[in-house]
């Protein structure tokens, strides 16, 4: 993986992180380094403005909408 990223990408280790989409509530984690540094385990992340939850559901994301859709109504 250190080989493939150093050819083809730069991987900003500040910026990235791990999430293991589950569907059941084991709390088992991943540990994961590249080129000595930890890459941390995320349980929720918002990507292009949707709230993404390792137990693939949407509750996060109508969490955060709800306030905004009743404001404007």
């Amino acid at each position: 993986m250190i080989k493939w990223f150093a050819a083809n990408y730069v991987l900003n280790l500040n910026k990235t992180n791990i999430m293991k989409f589950i569907m059941n509530s084991s709390h088992s984690t991943v540990h994961i380094d590249y080129d000595i540094k930890y890459i941390e385990e995320t349980v929720n992340i918002k990507l292009l403005g949707l709230q993404i939850y390792n137990h693939i559901n949407w509750k996060n994301n109508t969490e955060q909408m709800i306030p905004k859709v009743s404001g404007t109504c």
